[in-house]
């Protein structure tokens, strides 16, 4: 899905709430996200039932890219299920 798509897709969804809207918030909540995990790695963002956002370590090859920390998504038991 595009963004444009999952835009349309949620408006459909939020009586009274445009594209724009939509992605208003969606771009402010990935911000809040980035902050938030920034400012403290030890922190994470719960979505819903989807699973969660957090700081992970990544153990880089040394030819590749060096050992650095990244955001990354877990998944929760029931949102791997569907």
């Amino acid at each position: 899905m595009t963004k444009n798509e999952v835009l349309k897709a949620v408006s459909n969804k939020v009586e009274g709430a445009s594209q724009k809207d939509i992605a208003v918030i969606l771009d402010a909540f990935a911000d809040v996200i980035t902050e938030t995990l920034t400012a403290d790695h030890a922190e994470s963002v719960a979505v819903g039932k989807l699973g969660k956002f957090m700081m992970g370590n990544r153990k880089g090859e040394e030819y590749v890219t060096p050992q650095h920390d990244e955001i990354c998504f877990k998944m929760s038991k029931s949102a791997k299920q569907l």
